[in-house]
């Protein structure tokens, strides 16, 4: 039996309410999912956590900010205040929560059904993590301008290499947005790039070489995640660092359609 199949029943449970006794002791790991050093521990003899070898309420707590602490968590990245307000302002630009965006529209349909919400954010999430919405896209062009950076370091002009690999049929992730068109989120992020020293970054401007390419050859624009994308790539993300990072900022249009829409849902429930 797997340890996923193991863990079925007590997720089961959870999900509907009823814990028992599982959350009543600590999980075990299997010897296989134990590291050293490891990601973070509590810190009983000291009465503190520790995270990535920093202890929660002896060193970060009240000097740090929740998105300095989420990078140092997610990448190991001690980023600077400055890039910190940066992720922030830039998760801000792409908090669009129209319902008709499918992961919003998922959410929202298991919130209408009484669904909980675990069921609403598993469900929203599992429709945001496709090849074609927003998270994979920013780590598939962050490898993307690795390839860039690497042709070009031996040599290759920036066009060629582009039209090569489209002429290969290559898709290239950051470009493009099917439904709605351009991405009117693209020029706020640059000004916001630039007002905090990021829009000028090596990255930055392979991003921007490559949109120059695209836009002759396929009539395409640079889009959020791969504006997004290269900016993180920049402050020394990795590509699934950066993904799992960006995922910070869809929890809340989920969140939100899964509370507005259960408000509405027991509000009509009342007024029956």
């Amino acid at each position: 039996m797997s340890a996923l199949e193991r863990l079925k029943p007590a997720l089961e449970r959870l999900l509907a309410g009823g814990s028992g006794t599982v959350a009543r002791r600590p999980a075990r790991l299997e010897a296989r999912l134990v590291f050293e050093p490891e990601l973070a521990r509590v810190r009983p003899d000291i009465s503190d956590h520790e995270i990535r070898g920093k202890l929660l309420f002896g060193e970060i707590v009240g000097r740090r900010s929740f998105f300095q602490v989420a990078a140092w968590s997610i990448a190991g990245l001690e980023l600077s205040a400055r890039d910190a307000r940066l992720l922030e302002h830039l998760g801000v630009n792409t908090q669009l929560l129209d319902p008709h965006i499918w992961p919003l529209a998922v959410a929202r349909r298991i919130a209408a059904r009484d669904g909980p919400l675990a069921r609403s954010v598993i469900g929203g999430i599992a429709a945001l993590f496709t090849p074609n919405i927003t998270i994979e896209p920013v780590a598939a062009f962050m490898r993307f301008l690795d390839e860039v950076q690497a042709a070009a370091g031996s040599g290759a002009p920036i066009e060629v290499f582009v039209g090569g690999v489209l002429h290969a049929g290559r898709r290239i992730a950051g470009f493009g947005r099917p439904v709605l068109g351009p991405d009117e989120r693209v020029p706020h992020a640059l000004r916001l790039a630039k007002r905090h020293g990021r829009g000028n970054g090596k990255s930055v401007r392979l991003a921007l070489a490559v949109e120059r390419e695209m836009l002759r050859s396929k009539g395409l624009v640079l889009n959020s995640a791969g504006l997004q994308g290269a900016i993180m790539r920049d402050m020394g993300f990795t590509p699934d660092a950066a993904a799992v990072f960006c995922a910070l900022y869809f929890f809340i249009p989920i969140l939100a359609q899964h509370a507005f829409v259960a408000e509405r849902v027991s509000t009509r429930r009342i007024a029956r």
